[in-house]
């Protein structure tokens, strides 16, 4: 992962990363308003690629969907000041089950649309990709898991001011 930002910036900026996108529609609609690709696009709103959106394409694509959807993000961590030093309780390994159903989900989805190569049956590719997806919301429940095991893990992360 790209050690300049937390796991939890990380985390908040690929979902703000995504909710831009999703206004589009498709990440072609998108590609189409700015200067790379569907597959880049793509890979900013991955929790698995650890680039993130160049600035200049995340301002064409905030101007076009009328809305500072990443900025305000990005804002908003730095006020808050969110402090992810400390150890990862229940609350904070719980929070990362969603994100790893909703990875599966958008891929099953995406994988099964008409418009696939596939159509709605799964390539071989496919497959392997959702055994990945799979694997990892299992890996997210056992650490889940072994926090709710651990002693004092039901503290809330400090936010500073």
């Amino acid at each position: 992962m790209n050690m300049s930002v937390s796991d939890m910036e990380f985390r908040l900026l690929k979902l703000a990363t995504r909710k831009l996108l999703d206004t589009f529609g498709s990440l072609k609609v998108a590609a189409d308003l700015c200067r790379v690709k569907p597959t880049n696009l793509s890979q900013y709103q991955s929790f698995e690629h650890t680039t993130f959106m160049p600035i200049d394409v995340a301002l064409t694509l905030e101007r076009h969907a009328g809305a500072p959807i990443l900025t305000n993000e990005m804002s908003r961590m730095q006020e808050k000041g969110i402090d992810v030093t400390g150890e990862r309780g229940v609350r904070d390994e719980a929070l990362d089950v969603p994100v790893a159903v909703g990875e599966l989900l958008a891929f099953v989805c995406e994988a099964t649309t008409e418009h696939s190569p596939d159509g709605a049956d799964l390539s071989e590719n496919e497959k392997r990709r959702y055994i990945d997806l799979r694997r990892q919301v299992e890996e997210e429940l056992r650490e889940l898991d072994a926090a709710v095991e651990q002693n004092d893990t039901l503290r809330r992360r400090r936010v500073t001011d």
